[in-house]
């Protein structure tokens, strides 16, 4: 399996070419899988990559079963609709928070 941790310490991933990022990870995965037999654990600090990974899943690339995401001891798996089983508080909710803040700035709003 392909273990993506969410981590602050982790590699983080420009947005250009990140479909690319992406398939190099699957294909390294898929490499390690042949050699070794075991999981694969990847340490990401950008929520990017895991959206790129679900593109991958829609595409046929990499199959939902293959994947488990982990954010604060938490397992997070991908469905059959490439959707996240679980969305922990903190789990990728930066842009959230910021629009959150922009938007709020915008109407005034008082949290």
């Amino acid at each position: 399996m392909l273990k993506i941790i969410y981590t602050e310490k982790g590699n983080s991933y420009s947005d250009f070419n990140i479909i690319r990022s992406a398939e190099f990870i699957v294909e390294q995965y898929r490499l390690k899988i042949e050699q070794c037999r075991r999981d694969i654990i990847v340490k990401v600090s950008t929520s990017n990559i895991i959206q790129a990974l679900r593109v991958l899943i829609c595409r046929g690339i990499l199959s939902s079963n293959e994947i488990c995401i982990i954010f604060n001891d938490e397992e997070i798996f991908i469905n059959e609709y490439c959707e996240l089983t679980k969305h922990p508080k903190g789990f990728m909710d930066w842009e959230q928070i910021f629009l959150k803040e922009i938007i709020g700035s915008r109407l005034d709003w008082k949290d």
